[in-house]
């Protein structure tokens, strides 16, 4: 992580340490593959997901390639030494090659690797070397940020409350600091590192963190020609998006067509990932252009990064495991396809892109072929994985992890639990734009279909236009015309098939018993946990109000699709706010008792007083009438909102 030069606390730590003593300053990296490759990443696997993915690993390389080119032409001397080994023994190695008594490096916030950086530390300690870890990943510590939901109207789980949590309790930002403006960086050839045979000075080719390609069939191709793999393609990347991109961002963000690439997206995240631009420099950018006010949901997005590893503090499995574990128990998903052929089949297909979806098909295609998506295709394939094809999240969590070049585990899990209706903020998405079917709502994010003919070469004979959404739309003459064979899973140039052949009809049905065989698994899990919450409750204290609250409601009632409430005036109402009258601080007419009682349910809390001191009894939350509408990555859900 951090590999750069500018706003670089490690490095700038080291030189300046080595400036005032007159002493040689080694830059390592240390790669093990007991450590940073175990355990497996593959889908057999019920690994953490810690260790690095596939397409992560090939940025990693290029990455590292260009910060050993920008130490050495920055500084005239060596440049990235790199050592095979165990961390603790490597950086042994180098510490006594140079005679040296510290080691810097930026912290790291997954569990694993907390855990590692841990150990390594004990074992340089143990011989009189300390390890010093300073902060360079994030914006804030995530440990000290203290969520307040007493005084909060948002949602427990939503962004804002996290906003408002890092403003008040977060401290200020540091403005970012240059590269150090001199450093007696050394090369270690040569120089003894020790008796420790496992330890080894080698190339970075020869390091073995860019996996091992057959010939020809190097995959990463795509991914080195999509991208500039340095800080300096960060800083220009960075640079264009804020000049041309942000003014616009708000009006362009859900485009995932070539049309507007500037306004839709920043790509900075691969960057973000192996600090290869500093956050705090983004941070600063952002308010020096009034970014808040231009942008307001850019200015988000950047919070929810910080968000993300918020939640991984605090389920640091959530990765692997659900937060909401009754989810786990959800009667609709299919069999484990580590262990059933039929449901292996369902998942290849939808890894593949050969769905029979276009819009699926093409985000899944641009995925394996340049190692990113946009962020609404990575929620129209997620959600189309978890509600329509019915597979647990955490098999495309996976996918998504040794495919990315971005590949996040806090961010990652965060929007996987979302889709899978186990995490703090569910996804329901039936009523938005993420349905796969084609149908004018869900073409907004590429209205002619230029982005999936891109991906999706079979259908590029079709019209511009909503064909290409829904080439099951077109007529036998139209398909002939066009070139365009729609068969079976897709064998022989032809395009697939739908996987679900009834999703995409004109009558909605297929539509709607995606979404009726959804609620059913969810609200059974829900009714399951409430009554095993309620029972708990009521063992405890049985005169609690939990228990009374925890009764199983009737959740997602009727299981069509619901038209939000209208507030009073008509119009719809605030994120996170309940609607009109609903509103109890609006409402002279309830008790104090009940308006701390609707607050509570507002916020996520239990039913009980959210005076100081109240008990907290069940690890869940129950929220009662109607529900806000809500407004997130350009989707309008329509349907209540999910709480426990």
């Amino acid at each position: 992580q951090d590999l750069r030069l500018h706003d670089n606390a490690a490095f700038a730590a080291a030189a300046r340490h080595a400036r005032e003593g007159d002493a040689p300053l080694a830059c390592v990296f240390a790669w093990s593959e007991t450590e940073d490759l175990a355990p497996s990443r593959r889908l057999a696997s019920n690994d953490d997901m810690s260790a690095i993915g596939e397409a992560s690993r090939v940025w990693l390389h290029h990455a590292l390639r260009s910060l050993d080119v920008d130490v050495r032409a920055t500084y005239g001397g060596g440049g990235v030494n790199f050592i095979a080994g165990a961390h603790g023994a490597s950086l042994l190695a180098a510490a006594n090659a140079i005679d040296a008594k510290i080691v810097f490096c930026t912290a790291r916030h997954e569990p694993a690797h907390v855990a590692r950086d841990a150990a390594t530390a004990a074992f340089l300690e143990a011989r009189g070397i300390a390890l010093v870890t300073l902060p360079g990943h994030l914006l804030w510590d995530p440990r000290a940020l203290k969520i307040d939901m007493r005084r909060e109207k948002y949602f427990f789980g939503t962004l804002m409350p996290f906003v408002h949590a890092a403003e008040t309790s977060g401290g200020k930002v540091a403005a970012p600091t240059p590269a150090p403006s001199a450093a007696l960086c050394v090369d270690l050839e040569g120089a003894d590192l020790g008796a420790d045979a496992s330890v080894r000075l080698t190339s970075l080719d020869d390091l073995g963190v860019s996996p091992r390609f057959p010939p020809g069939r190097d995959w990463s191709s795509g991914i080195r020609d999509e991208w500039d793999i340095s800080e300096r393609g960060a800083n220009e990347v960075w640079a264009s998006f804020t000049r041309r991109g942000l003014p616009e961002y708000e009006a362009e963000h859900g485009r995932a067509d070539a049309v507007a690439p500037a306004a839709s997206t920043s790509r900075m995240s691969p960057y973000l990932r192996f600090g290869q631009i500093s956050p705090r420099a983004m941070y600063h950018d952002l308010k020096r252009a009034d970014g808040k006010r231009v942008s307001r949901l850019f200015w988000h997005r950047v919070h929810r990064r910080e968000f993300a590893y918020w939640q991984l503090a605090n389920w640091p499995d959530m990765g692997t495991k659900s937060i909401r574990r009754h989810y786990d128990r959800r009667a609709d998903w299919i069999p484990d396809p580590t262990r059933d052929a039929a449901s292996a089949e369902i998942l290849r297909r939808w890894r593949e892109g050969r769905t029979g979806f276009p819009a699926v098909d093409a985000g899944m295609r641009r995925l394996w072929t340049t190692g990113w998506m946009h962020q609404t295709e990575r929620m129209l394939c997620a959600t189309f994985l978890c509600d329509y094809l019915n597979v647990h999240w955490v098999h495309g969590a996976r996918w998504f992890h040794d495919t990315l070049v971005d590949a996040d585990l806090a961010i990652n899990a965060m929007m996987w639990q979302n889709a899978g209706k186990s995490g703090l903020d569910q996804w329901d998405v039936f009523s938005g734009s993420l349905a796969p079917d084609g149908s004018k709502p869900c073409r907004a994010h590429d209205p002619l279909g230029d982005a999936i003919v891109t991906r999706v070469p079979e259908l590029a004979g079709l019209p511009r236009g909503h064909l290409r959404h829904r080439p099951w739309d077109a007529s036998d003459a139209v398909l002939e015309a066009s070139g365009v064979v729609i068969r079976g899973a897709g064998e022989d140039g032809a395009y697939p098939e739908r996987m679900l052949p009834g999703v995409g009809d004109v009558d909605g049905a297929g539509r709607e018993d995606a979404r009726a065989r959804m609620i059913s698994g969810v609200n059974d899990a829900r009714r399951a946990e409430l009554a095993r919450a309620a029972a708990a409750a009521k063992a405890a204290s049985p005169r609690h109000p939990a228990a009374a609250a925890c009764a199983p409601p009737a959740i997602f009632e009727p299981p069509r699709i619901a038209t939000a409430p209208a507030s009073s005036s008509g119009t719809r109402p605030p994120c996170g706010k309940p609607a009109g009258r609903s509103d109890p601080r609006t409402s002279g007419r309830l008790s104090g008792a009940r308006r701390r009682r609707a607050a509570a349910r507002r916020r996520g809390l239990s039913s009980a007083s959210p005076r100081a001191g109240s008990p907290r009894v069940a690890p869940l939350s129950v929220a009662s009438g109607p529900p806000p509408s809500r407004s997130r990555r350009g989707i309008r859900s329509r349907s209540p909102r999910p709480t426990c």
